[in-house]
């Protein structure tokens, strides 16, 4: 009965998550729109941000659920970032690349992916190279205010390129659109509504991450410890299949649309900002650091940087990841799911 109750709850967590993931993108894309904030900046910041939000909720409440004597729970928070950001490029580049070859900028090629290896591979040096008294692999929490402070770089530069890039290609960055005269009452009422409905979606979206992550990391770990399979494994595969839902609605959609730019970037955007705000995050929250199993160290965490690097070299080779590299992601996610059902068995 316990187990039938835990799996109702990652059920109903999976599906809090999801709404208050797409209510909170819709209102941040609709806050950043009426700020007059550029699309580019939106993709890779708003967009990828709030998609990420799921895996924060989930990697924070494990975090914080984590004790001296119950540290296993932090190896889901661990997990979820690391699972996410593998089924990030796997599962979901290689969907939207089936759907429709996934068009890579020269923007993408030149910065976000040579960031995103630059972070994942920071992140397995600093594992392998922090060592407990115990000779246990560790993430200490100076290493996670190092992640946060650049992340909040990465924002900072990813807005002063985008606006640079912007007064390039219109040739005149001086100009400001001049209302024409004052608005009507009810123009004002209709701007002050729509900001309102932005700002409740945001709230509304935050209030089922914050619910759907209690249900889903609660749930997962009751039906880790009752089935025998360790935390570490349920993160990698099934809380970090749970919170990628959002990216990959959107990266989804996206492709549908054609806007296969945006797929591509909300996808290493997302990786960049898992990284960087919610492993770092999640990292000075656990007391003592973040500890790293072996199954981590030497099989996971190289994995995310191997996905990372493959991802670049896929778009750098013809600018586009096509539909048959799109299989190879596929592939590999399978195999990689099943390699983990194995060694968690």
């Amino acid at each position: 009965m316990e187990i039938l109750t835990s799996i109702f709850y990652v059920i109903l967590g999976a599906a809090a998550l999801v709404a208050g993931g797409e209510a909170l993108v819709r209102g941040a894309k609709k806050i950043a729109e009426k700020m007059r904030i550029s699309p580019l900046v939106v993709g890779l910041t708003v967009v990828a941000c709030c998609t990420s939000a799921p895996e924060m909720a989930v990697s924070f409440s494990a975090a914080l659920q984590a004790t001296p004597e119950n540290p296993g729970v932090a190896d889901v928070a661990l997990g979820n970032v690391v699972g996410s950001s593998i089924c990030n490029v796997f599962l979901i580049l290689g969907v939207c690349a089936l759907i429709k070859p996934l068009s890579a900028s020269r923007q993408m090629i030149r910065r976000e992916n040579p960031i995103m290896i630059a972070v994942s591979l920071a992140t397995l040096v600093l594992a392998a190279l922090c060592v407990r008294p115990d000779g246990a692999h560790c993430l200490p929490r100076w290493s996670g205010a190092m992640l946060l402070a650049g992340f909040v770089l990465y924002e900072w530069w990813t807005v002063r390129q985008a606006k640079r890039d912007e007064a390039a290609a219109s040739g005149d960055n001086s100009q400001e659109t001049v209302p024409s005269g004052e608005p009507t009452a009810a123009q004002t009422r209709s701007a002050a509504l729509e900001w309102a409905v932005a700002f409740g979606s945001v709230a509304l979206g935050l209030a089922l991450l914050v619910v759907g992550a209690k249900l889903f990391v609660g749930g997962a770990v009751t039906i880790a410890r009752t089935i025998g399979v360790s935390e570490l494994a349920i993160g990698l595969t099934l809380v970090a299949l749970g919170t990628s839902l959002p990216e990959l609605t959107v990266s989804a959609i996206a492709t549908l649309r054609g806007e296969t730019d945006v797929a591509l970037g909300n996808v290493v955007g997302s990786n960049i900002c898992n990284i960087l705000l919610i492993l770092g995050g999640t990292v000075l929250l656990v007391p003592g650091g973040l500890g790293i199993a072996a199954q981590s160290l030497y099989v996971d965490l190289p994995i995310m940087l191997g996905a990372a690097a493959l991802c670049a070299w896929f778009c750098f080779t013809g600018f586009k990841i096509q539909r048959w590299e799109g299989a190879v992601f596929v592939a590999a996610q399978v195999a990689y799911s099943v390699y983990l059902m194995q060694f968690a068995g």
